[in-house]
């Protein structure tokens, strides 16, 4: 049963992170480190009954196992969540629809390292689209055609942060799937919580910009901790936890073109509640970058079902 309703599950986890974008920019008063530290502090919280049944689990895994399980957590839930975090911050200087369009450049990434680590196939086609995406992804960002380093440089660092946040948890995906053969999804989802809450404290103590344990309680405002639980709901434990699952029995290739709903769900978020709009060129860049996407996950899902059939 788990396995027919898999890439549903992809997809309402994608959903669910779309709602991530607007409960967050709620909390970019906080540190993005900090704030990654918080969401998994509550989002373990939620998944604290479960944490016995995995403790004989944990002993079963072995050496390389634990250092996929490590790189995942710190390239997809501190790296590529700060990075996201801290593009979201600069909305002033840059649209929400953007910074969301860019860092769902992902499955341009994640096609490719699949080939690599995963061994999926990839066609001539794909450099000539990704090629295209790129160039896309570039008039996305600046609608001027060029960057405004004059006066308007924020724009230039939102933009890089979200294709870094694309880039790091289009990795995430591809190790992913690599260790849920290994290790159950509950298992993973906890094990990659442990890791990101310290990790991604001391990553803020590195950026120099935190908010000491100490202090957590008196800085935090009790709205904030209801929108951390919020993201835990949806974005965090929740999706997450959905997202392993149909993961589990979907090839990356697949699940990276799943994901897809979720900056469609976004822009239509952006539109609707932030009162946004795009120029005509970063409509057209971002139709472009959509066609190319779709296109690259009509093919992989094309080449997926041919060798299910040889």
């Amino acid at each position: 049963m788990i396995k027919k309703i898999a890439p549903f599950l992809i997809i309402f986890a994608a959903l669910l992170w779309s709602l991530d974008g607007i409960i967050r920019r709620e909390l970019r008063a906080i540190p993005a480190a900090t704030l990654v530290m918080l969401e998994h502090c509550v989002g373990l919280l939620l998944l604290l009954p479960f944490i016995p049944r995995t403790i004989p689990k944990l002993q079963k895994i072995h050496y390389k196992e634990w250092m996929i399980l490590f790189t995942v957590s710190i390239i997809g839930g501190v790296l590529g969540t700060c990075f996201y975090t801290i593009a979201l911050a600069k909305v002033e200087f840059i649209q929400y629809t953007v910074v969301v369009l860019l860092q769902q450049t992902q499955p341009l990434f994640a096609i490719v390292l699949a080939h690599f680590i995963l061994k999926e196939n990839i066609t001539k086609n794909y450099i000539l689209l990704a090629s295209v995406g790129v160039v896309a992804a570039y008039f996305l960002s600046f609608p001027d055609y060029m960057p405004k380093i004059k006066g308007n440089s924020q724009e230039i660092f939102a933009a890089v942060f979200a294709l870094a946040a694309a880039v790091s948890w289009g990795s995430a995906t591809v190790l992913s799937k690599l260790i849920l053969t290994k290790v159950d999804v509950l298992t993973a989802t906890i094990v990659r919580f442990m890791i990101v809450i310290p990790f991604s404290y001391l990553m803020g103590i590195i950026m120099g910009n935190y908010i000491p344990l100490t202090e957590i309680f008196d800085v935090v405002t009790y709205k904030q901790w209801l929108y951390l639980f919020g993201i835990a709901c949806t974005a965090g434990a929740v999706a997450m936890s959905l997202y392993y699952k149909g993961l589990q029995y979907t090839p990356a290739q697949t699940s990276t073109i799943l994901e897809l709903v979720y900056p469609l769900s976004a822009v239509i978020i952006g539109y609707q509640f932030l009162n946004e709009r795009l120029f005509w060129g970063q409509i057209i860049a971002g139709v472009v970058l959509l066609f190319v996407i779709l296109k690259l996950a009509w093919i992989q899902i094309k080449n997926y079902e041919n060798q299910k059939l040889s």
